[in-house]
């Protein structure tokens, strides 16, 4: 690896996840020369381990415009970088076990027709056809045939690989440290490798963007929970489209195996960490609603995050090892349970084996939609995360409408919705997606 000593770029990226690789991508395709400056590998965190749905369906309606254009560039994106994603375009479905659910998903068919969405409650008959492998007896379920699928540990990489070959200053292993500032507005970067000037920067570090910008008194509310993956190996399951139900989520994959993980019940976990206590009390009304479906857990994470964060913030590249990719334990014995409920879901026996397990930590907003906005205060600062565990598949609609916005000044899917400054005139904001 070369210094970044003296570099200069258009745009200056922190965070090497999917929304800093699809904002470069798409800055690139603009002519406009880009750095993307990951502290440790591409999407190594929560954009390289979740569970790999690119779906309309269920969205919060304020996510509708940047999902359909997502989608669009979703078809299109193996072509142009010359490399493989895994994208396909499969359909999705989701489930319903109780009259709640389903009255929520017909109720969320109107926001299917007002953005034009192929979306459609099934019945159980219906079911059938759709999914001809479902055992399991659902009261009917939310099918989008248009929606798709992709492999996280494929996508930000070859994008990233993509961004290399063009001549894009792509850099891996290497922490940004803190903005270079003029006159109070933004001018740079500064990482452990040297400083980056720059016309704009970018923050679209997942979990960490909070920690990033709070030393600039930028206050961003952020939680995260800790989400269990496992994998099978490639085997005949027959599995034909990604699929959710309460007690787990069944992806087919790229490599003919099956992703498995919690379903719309969860649990997902809630690790206590000291960088999100401050922000509890927005979220009250959220872990009310979900309670059933998020585990409190109060234990090592809290001194073991503090310790990380400490070693974010010192400067000090001999304390970044563990900063670098963490290490995020899976809950074995959740897995066992949506592995359980996947199996007997599509009558599948003990060919269902997880040979490998995992978890990543997704950073939420109080809302559950993502932040994009450009800080003015800061000069050209933009910040892309919270995606909320939604980030995966609206992540080229976001890159795009963010490469718009930096090379024209303004946009044409608007971003609103999306201010930060919506958590300061509401602070109890509850999210409005379906799934």
């Amino acid at each position: 690896m070369t210094s970044t000593q003296s570099k200069q770029v258009d745009v200056a990226i922190v965070g090497g996840g999917i929304i800093g690789c699809a904002i470069a991508w798409y800055l690139n395709r603009r002519g406009l020369s880009v750095g993307v400056y990951e502290k440790g590998r591409i999407a190594g965190e929560q954009s390289g381990k979740n569970s790999g749905f690119v779906r309309k369906q269920g969205r919060d309606r304020r996510e509708m415009l940047l999902i359909k254009r997502s989608l669009d560039l979703w078809g299109r994106i193996d072509a142009e970088i010359g490399d493989v994603t895994g994208f396909k375009a499969s359909g999705n479905l989701a489930l319903a076990s109780d009259e709640a659910k389903l009255e929520g998903m017909n109720a969320w068919l109107a926001i299917a027709r007002e953005f034009d969405v192929d979306s459609r409650v099934a019945s159980p008959s219906q079911l059938k056809d759709i999914s001809p492998t479902l055992r399991g007896s659902f009261l009917g379920g939310l099918h989008t045939p248009s929606d798709g699928r992709a492999e996280p540990n494929l996508a930000a990489p070859a994008i990233a690989r993509a961004l290399a070959r063009e001549g894009a200053d792509v850099r891996q292993n290497c922490m940004v440290e803190g903005l270079l500032m003029e006159g109070g507005k933004v001018t740079g970067i500064v990482t452990e490798h040297g400083e980056v000037r720059t016309k704009t920067v970018v923050v679209a570090a997942g979990l960490w963007s909070g920690v990033f910008l709070r030393r600039y008194g930028v206050s961003l509310p952020q939680v995260d929970l800790r989400v269990s993956v496992g994998r099978t190996a490639p085997f005949s399951h027959g599995v034909a489209l990604p699929t959710i139900f309460d007690q787990a989520l069944v992806r087919p994959r790229h490599d003919g195996g099956l992703t498995i993980a919690p379903g719309l019940q969860g649990p997902l976990d809630y690790d206590t960490a000291f960088r999100s206590l401050r922000h509890a009390p927005r979220y009250i009304r959220t872990l009310f609603a979900s309670r059933e479906g998020t585990r409190v857990n109060f234990g090592r994470h809290l001194r073991d995050d503090h310790r990380l964060v400490s070693a974010y913030l010192s400067g000090a590249s001999n304390r970044y090892a563990d900063l670098r990719v963490p290490n995020v334990p899976a809950n074995d014995a959740v897995l066992a349970k949506s592995r359980a409920a996947a199996r007997a879901a599509f009558g599948i026996g003990d060919e269902m084996k997880l040979i490998e397990t995992w978890a990543c930590r997704i950073d939420i907003t109080p809302d559950g939609v993502p932040v994009l906005d450009r800080l003015d205060a800061l000069g050209n600062l933009v910040v892309a995360t919270g995606m909320s565990g939604h980030g995966f598949g609206i992540s080229l609609g976001v890159g795009d409408t963010l490469a718009e916005l930096i090379d024209t000044g303004s946009t044409t899917i608007p971003l609103e919705p999306f201010r930060l400054a919506r958590f300061r005139e509401r602070y109890f904001a509850a999210p409005q997606n379906v799934l």
